[in-house]
Formats: C-alpha cells, sequence, structure tokens
C-alpha cells in the first residue's frame, strides 16, 4: 500500500526514509567531512532514487545538524545563530563576510528573539552515529524507518494535511514550524515517542529554498503517522471525484 499512496498523489519524487543511528546500510552516497553539506540536497537525492547518508563530521552545516539530529550544532558550529537570524552582527565582522553574516537574514527583530526560538529548538542526538536517508523502494536495504520525508506540491500537500485527520477526526494533525529547511527533521523526531504524533510541514526558510526543490514543499511524518496514511485509500479522499478534479493538472 505504500506505492498505492505514492501513485494515488502523483508524487514525482520517492518519500524518504530517515533511519537514525543506522550503521549497516550501504550508501550511493556519504556527506564528506572536507565540504560544507546542505541535509536537503542528500534528501533530494534519495528522493530521486540514491540511498545518501550523513554523520556529525560530514553534517557541517550547524543548522543542517540541527536538522539531522545530531544535537546542537549551533553551539558547536555557529554560536552567533541568533544574530545572523535576526539583524546580524553588522560592522563586527570583517569585510570579507557574507552579506547573510553581516545583514542577517532578519527572521526576528532581535537577537534576544531569535535565542528565544533557538531555546525552544527540540534537539536531538537520535541520528548518531549515522543517519541514512532512503527512496521508498529500497528501504528494505536500511529496515524500517524511524521518519518519512515526503516532498509535495500544493495540490498534494492539501491532501496530505487533509488525510492526517482519517483515523481520529481532529482538525489540528500537522504543524509548520519555522526553521531551517532540513529543521522538519527534528521536529518530526520530537514526534517520534508520542501517543498522537504531529505531522511536521518544511521547507520554508527563504534563505535556503534555493537549494530545495522550487514547487515543493514538505511534510516529514513518524513511521507509524505513515502506516495510518497507507490504510483505507480505497475509502479516503484520494478517491473522491474532488480528488479527480486535482488529477487532471497532476
Amino acid at each position: 500500500m505504500d506505492k498505492k499512496l505514492v501513485e494515488m498523489l502523483h508524487l514525482d519524487l520517492e518519500p524518504v526514509g530517515i533511519f537514525f543511528g543506522n550503521t549497516t546500510a550501504k550508501c550511493d552516497l556519504e556527506a564528506s567531512p572536507k565540504r560544507r553539506n546542505c541535509v536537503i540536497p542528500f534528501v533530494i537525492a534519495a528522493a530521486k532514487g540514491k540511498i545518501t547518508s550523513m554523520d556529525e563530521a560530514g553534517c557541517t552545516c550547524p543548522g543542517g545538524a540541527v536538522g539531522a539530529c545530531f544535537g546542537d550544532g549551533f553551539e558547536r558550529l555557529n554560536p552567533n545563530i541568533h544574530m545572523m537570524l535576526s539583524q546580524g552582527l553588522g560592522n563586527k565582522v570583517s569585510a570579507g563576510v557574507s552579506p547573510m553574516q553581516r545583514e542577517g537574514e532578519r527572521f526576528f527583530c532581535s537577537s534576544d528573539l531569535a535565542m528565544k526560538w533557538k531555546e525552544n529548538i527540540p534537539f536531538s542526538e537520535k541520528g548518531y552515529p549515522r543517519v541514512v536517508f532512503a527512496p521508498l523502494s529500497r528501504w528494505a536495504e536500511a529496515g524500517t524507518p524511524d521518519l518519512v520525508f515526503i516532498f509535495a506540491n500544493p495540490d498534494q500537500i492539501s491532501a496530505l494535511v487533509t488525510m492526517q485527520g482519517f483515523h481520529n477526526g481532529k482538525a489540528l494533525n500537522t504543524l509548520a514550524p519555522f526553521g531551517a529547511a532540513c529543521h522538519s527533521i527534528v521536529y518530526a523526531a520530537e514526534q517520534i515517542d508520542k501517543e498522537a504524533p504531529y505531522a511536521i510541514m518544511g521547507l520554508f526558510d527563504i534563505s535556503q529554498r534555493s537549494a530545495a526543490l522550487k514547487d515543493y514543499l514538505s511534510m516529514t511524518v513518524p513511521y507509524k503517522l505513515w502506516k495510518l496514511m497507507t490504510r483505507d485509500l480505497d475509502k479516503s479522499c484520494l478517491t473522491t471525484h474532488s480528488w479527480k478534479n486535482i488529477e487532471n493538472r497532476l
């Protein structure tokens, strides 16, 4: 039924299983510690068929280390993140630094508010010693995923959000927290052990949207939510005339 959901949603990219702590899966692409590595390209490569992986050394982006669940990557790699996310470091930095550092990304009006955001991140160490990303068609090579990351366009996101309430009758089942492009992973990791987990939307970080796919957002869910989503598809909204009208443009 996993494949059936992909077909009914007309997903162009495979859902990506995220395997925390996996050291056994053979990978087609591993993050090198000698490069500046963003997490999302490794997830995209997995959505296109490769098995990819990162460890802490290879996860060289501070925000990426946070998203991939290697603890507080900000503290280790960029302790001034609260300034960069707000109004920048100004004249405190040398002339050769990026505008992002000097002028700030301006997601927050002050560094104090940016620090408040940082202090509320659910930092996780589930990624250690290695996190693996694998396409749905190759999950058997890695085991059972902890999370499933789905790239979806607005029509598909609409269906996915709707489907979260199919088995519980609740209106609020999906959260859309602000964070780096990969931070839906760390927020979804927080949901794994909850009795009633939320699905997490992502790819909202405008400073990193250029590294993502132009017409897509993401939804990341604990594996048990994925299994619920793949049940009773013959009774779901994906069988209705409303969805069939949308299918015509997918």
